[in-house]
């Protein structure tokens, strides 16, 4: 499992799809694999930045709240390695200094980061509700040619097409036929049957 497939995204909702402890697991692989590397090289080579990464990969993974934990163990591995580095100081508050603006730093990207995946999740519902209502949705548009005797309606191809054939195949509608009060009268009356 690599780090591409525990960001990726997958079904909303769906938090199955890599188990909390995998993703942590990877996330502190990633931490120390990047503690090792900043503390092997020369702190000439500013290793920084690349301790954000575990922080994506919780907050991204488990929520905000692991993230921002990750911000404080990001900082605090920033710290040790910064103090083991040899790096000359002339005060050391500067390094306390860089590890408070680190921490700060990783923690508002843990939760820009878990709003941005909030919004995220909410986007794509959003998009799957369209997605179903349109899927439900047929809408007829424009002019319907209805003939004024028989309602009948002329179809794209010019044929006169009965009102529930024309309609079966563009809507879910089914049809079911009975007859007005005002027909009935008409029919009595012409047939002369009692009403």
């Amino acid at each position: 499992m690599g780090i591409a497939s525990l960001l990726s995204p997958g079904a909303p909702g769906d938090d199955s799809r890599h188990s909390p402890a995998a993703i942590l697991l990877t996330a502190v692989a990633v931490l120390a694999l990047v503690t090792t590397v900043d503390a092997l090289t020369p702190y000439e080579l500013g290793f920084s930045a690349f301790y954000v990464i575990p922080v994506l990969i919780a907050t991204w993974g488990v929520g905000t709240s692991r993230g921002l934990a990750f911000a404080l163990l990001s900082a605090c591995c920033w710290y040790v390695t910064d103090l083991t580095s040899g790096r000359p100081l002339t005060h050391e508050f500067y390094r306390f200094w860089d590890t408070f603006n680190h921490l700060l730093s990783f923690s508002l990207i843990a939760v820009l980061t878990g709003r941005l995946k909030l919004l995220f999740k909410r986007e794509q519902e959003l998009r799957e509700n369209l997605d179903r209502t349109l899927q439900n949705v047929r809408e007829l548009e424009g002019l319907l040619p209805v003939c004024a005797w028989c309602k009948k309606i002329r179809n794209d191809e010019g044929y006169w097409q009965e009102l529930e054939a024309y309609l079966q195949p563009r809507s879910k509608a089914a049809f079911s036929h009975g007859i007005c009060p005002e027909c009935a009268a008409r029919l009595s009356a012409d047939n002369e049957l009692p009403a």
